[in-house]
């Protein structure tokens, strides 16, 4: 009997949907800044202490004046402000407190400094002139010229950082900056993966006749922890029903989802999406989808908790991953329905024709080369097999082909998804 293949875009729409309804909210707890807090998804709003700069401080080298003295300056009629102090970063408050800026007066300021009572502006070093305890300026500026303003970037009160967003490392930058060295973050999700096949041994292993190595397990551990969740490691099982039922049953104790590798298909060895479906409380939301390498892919809840079946060759399980598996940790994480994850990408030309095959959406591995005239190229890869891990490693992203296409001229403005950021691209010709 021939089963229909779901489209990508609406197997996951489809899963994502049955998991919001199902979903339960993740345990809170505190991540120390910096140190914890990289890679979180943050269970409340940050409303920022304190004003950023906390003072008003000068932008640039130069003199703190009131800008009102130098209207009306130009190089050949300076305005002339008499010297009466300096005033450094860093430098006690109650010393620059000491200082006053009075009407056609100046004081010299360095980088971040303090800008001291009665200023309002800043003249750079390179439009004035120091003429023993006289400064010329050639320069006329307007109030709040190469100033922060106190408040200028931040203000006391103001949500900085939203809940269900992911902290990157400019939202920790601005957490240290505000003093905050602890965030309430949604508990990173623990997500076993679950190696299928008797044919399988460890990776660190020398294996028998007619084994191979498992590489699938720690490559999806490796893309778990990249991610932000946290990969447990459930080892491998061989193609036992009853075997896998049961190494999965101890998964979902302890793990908020769980990932398979291996036994997806539709063959009479392929049990990982039998034992699945004879789980308690299981149900199968998707299973194979209109997508080359990687149809095997079943889409599963078990009792509220996701699990996914990979297909076993690697390159099938990578790309699966990156289609499918992305976006559902995210869900896990806490990540905001509203934000919509935007994956690294780059538009590039192809430097060859990537025929595909209608109804399928084509996920063809290239290499990227930087062209002489500085214009990205897209090689499409001739070994396309889902096994083929050198594939991966020779390539830096994939170029999705619509399942309506049969064809992408060679030429054709393609987006390639990359794999990591960054990728690096060989230069080519001169």
């Amino acid at each position: 009997m021939i089963t229909r293949l779901t489209p990508i875009r609406e197997a996951l729409r489809t899963y994502l949907e049955a998991l919001s309804s199902s979903l339960r909210p993740p345990e809170v707890g505190e991540a120390a800044v910096p140190e914890e807090a990289l890679g979180c998804v943050l269970a409340e709003d940050v409303v920022a202490p304190v004003d950023l700069p906390a003072f008003s401080r000068a932008v640039m080298d130069g003199y703190a004046v009131r800008a009102a003295d130098t209207f009306g300056a130009k190089p050949d009629k300076p305005a002339k402000l008499k010297l009466v102090g300096r005033v450094l970063a860093g430098q006690a408050p109650k010393e620059i407190s000491a200082i006053k800026i009075g009407p056609g007066e100046c004081v010299e300021i360095a980088t971040g400094a303090m800008l001291p009572e009665g200023a309002d502006a800043v003249v750079r070093a390179e439009h004035a002139r120091v003429i023993g305890e006289v400064v010329e300026i050639y320069v006329p500026v307007s109030p709040g010229s190469s100033v922060d303003e106190a408040g200028r970037d931040v203000k006391a009160g103001e949500v900085v950082l939203e809940r269900g967003q992911l902290l990157r490392v400019p939202d920790v930058a601005l957490l240290l900056a505000l003093g905050i060295r602890s965030v309430r973050v949604f508990a990173r999700p623990r997500v076993g993966v679950l190696a299928v096949g008797s044919e399988l041994v460890d990776a660190r292993e020398e294996p028998g006749p007619g084994q191979v190595r498992d590489v699938d397990r720690p490559m999806l551990m490796l893309l778990i922890r990249e991610l932000g969740a946290e990969p447990v490691d459930l080892g491998i099982v061989p193609d036992d029903l009853e075997a896998i039922r049961e190494r999965l049953e101890e998964g979902l104790a302890t793990c908020d989802a769980i990932m398979t590798c291996g036994g997806a298909s539709v063959g009479q060895r392929d049990l990982a999406v039998k034992a699945v479906e004879g789980l308690e409380g299981a149900h199968i939301i998707v299973h194979r989808v209109s997508m080359r390498p990687g149809r095997p892919v079943a889409l599963a809840l078990v009792r509220g908790k996701p699990v996914l079946c990979l297909p076993g060759p690697p390159a099938a399980c990578l790309l699966a991953f990156m289609v499918f598996v992305r976006p559902v940790l995210l869900k896990l994480m806490g990540v905001r329905d509203d934000l919509v994850p935007v994956w690294p990408t780059v538009r590039a030309r192809l430097a060859g024709r990537v025929p595909s095959r209608v109804g399928f959406t084509d996920l063809v591995r290239v290499r990227l080369a930087l062209a002489p005239d500085g214009s990205l190229l897209a090689e499409p890869l001739a070994l396309r097999g889902a096994g083929l891990l050198s594939s991966l490693a020779h390539a830096n992203g994939v170029v999705l082909v619509p399942e309506e296409l049969d064809l992408l001229a060679e030429g054709e403005e393609a987006d390639v998804l990359l794999f990591s950021s960054p990728e690096l691209a060989r230069r080519t010709g001169g």
